[in-house]
């Protein structure tokens, strides 16, 4: 069970069948629970449930019964869910708060916005008589309420992505809803739908401020192709999102192919948020079996002034509890020309992490790599950039989109770290003010990593790589 050939052992999969977006994701009485988009049926997307898993400490999941199925007023597509610790909604009925689930009615050719309550910490749920709480108002994109209780202005606020745009909507008891104001149709990229909004406040590091950070999902018009996150700084007074930045601005939290719909843990104290890990430009494609997709590793979410520039930065969920004895730590490494520091890896995860201590290299390139099939990531100093080359990683064939050089611009190298799962990396740059998520799906099971220099030297220092367990024993 759960060891499959393109199983994930760090990643939440769902037993079998078709996941995307994660959905409801809230903190209660000691558990997380991610509810995400699920087609029970199938290995390809279909009609929409809401699956459901809970975990402890973020890492490892039990899978429960499913939380949401269709009905006559549609398909059960994405949302959010909340703690109403002051039964505002008039919806309690038992010793434990009221969690309310808020998520979109799909039905054909018209989205509209309805909620559901649990009585007994999520388990089972029971749809509100009086849905939808808000009607589609003529447009065909419609979707997924991300809400949360704003405290300055004492009511309950709403995203929701509307076509290529956000509108916020307030509410003092989740049930009636008005429409506060709309951003974005001048703002940031607009190469797709816009979908999977959340509004979140942050803390400046090392500044004795916070900002607000509208994060929203676009696909297509990423970077590298296909399915994205966008992210953008400001300002809210509980009416209106006012962005910091000009409108052309566009800022990307995750430059990979494979990071989506990201949105983060509500009631609870700590930013977290965990993504989609695919593309919908293969997604239906992809070769795992008897399960399709995976989500990120959660991360911690900050905002850093960067080159005078707001920017969101992530951090990996601490993975210590996973350690094995590690194949190297602490190490001071000297990479030159003429050399390849290598390191055989086992079938487990590696988590890999170094500070560059000075670099004369043109490229710094690390390989993991089989006999006939490698994925590289590239750090080229000339060029400013880091490349993903994934069109020898194995099996590319099912999509034509999938054989890919992914880049990211980075003017320095400071740091890195690193998380190879079975068919997933996810690198984490100079202390996590840049992102990348990959799928490979490798042919081989005997595989090294290769540390190289070309043009110079990279002196690396506090290096650690250490396997990791499995999540799912």
């Amino acid at each position: 069970m759960y060891d499959e050939q393109y199983r994930p052992q760090l990643h939440f999969s769902p037993k079998e069948n078709w996941m995307n977006d994660p959905n409801g994701l809230v903190y209660y009485k000691g558990e997380y629970h991610l509810f995400y988009q699920y087609h029970p049926h199938s290995m390809v997307w279909g009609p929409m449930h809401w699956g459901h898993a809970v975990s402890k400490d973020l890492l490892h999941w039990e899978e429960l019964p499913i939380a949401l199925y269709p009905d006559e007023l549609g398909q059960i597509f994405s949302g959010s869910a909340v703690v109403d610790t002051q039964n505002t909604s008039g919806l309690k009925t038992s010793d434990e708060d009221v969690m309310v689930a808020i998520f979109t009615h799909h039905g054909e050719d018209n989205e509209k916005q309805s909620i559901a309550y649990s009585n007994d910490r999520g388990i089972t749920w029971v749809k509100y008589a009086g849905n939808p709480i808000i009607p589609n108002p003529g447009q065909k994109d419609f979707r997924d309420p991300k809400v949360f209780w704003h405290e300055e202005s004492e009511k309950w606020v709403m995203s929701l992505a509307s076509g290529d745009c956000i509108r916020f909507y307030g509410s003092p008891n989740l049930i009636d809803w008005e429409l506060l104001s709309v951003f974005g149709s001048e703002y940031g990229a607009h190469g797709g739908v816009w979908e999977c909004p959340d509004l979140i406040q942050l803390p400046v590091e090392g500044e004795d401020q916070k900002k607000w950070v509208l994060i929203v999902s676009i696909n297509p018009g990423g970077p590298n192709g296909g399915s994205v996150v966008q992210y953008f700084v400001g300002e809210f007074d509980g009416v209106e999102f006012v962005c910091d930045d000009r409108p052309e601005v566009v800022k990307w939290a995750d430059f990979g192919r494979d990071f989506y719909a990201a949105v983060t843990w509500s009631n609870f104290p700590e930013p977290i948020w965990i993504g989609w890990m695919s593309n919908w430009q293969y997604a239906n494609q992809v070769p795992s079996e008897p399960f399709r997709s995976a989500m990120s590793i959660p991360r911690k979410l900050g905002l850093r002034r960067v080159d005078g520039e707001f920017t969101l930065v992530q951090s990996p969920i601490d993975l210590s509890s996973l350690f094995k004895k590690a194949v190297v730590s602490n190490e001071t490494i000297t990479l030159r020309p003429s050399e390849i520091y290598q390191v055989k890896l086992d079938n487990r995860p590696l988590f890999a992490k170094a500070n560059v201590l000075n670099s004369t290299a043109s490229e710094f390139l690390i390989t993991f790599r089989g006999e006939q099939e490698r994925l590289e990531i590239v750090f080229d100093q000339k060029r400013k950039e880091v490349r993903i080359d994934r069109r020898d990683s194995g099996q590319i064939s099912f999509s034509e989109l999938f054989a890919s050089i992914d880049r990211m611009p980075l003017a320095r190298l400071n740091d890195f770290t690193l998380i190879l799962d079975k068919t997933s990396i996810e690198l984490f740059v100079n202390q996590g003010n840049r992102v990348m998520t990959e799928l490979f799906f490798p042919l081989e099971s005997e595989f090294t990593l290769d540390f190289r220099a070309l043009d110079g030297e990279v002196i690396l220092e506090n290096v650690e790589l250490r396997h990791l367990e499995s999540t799912w024993k």
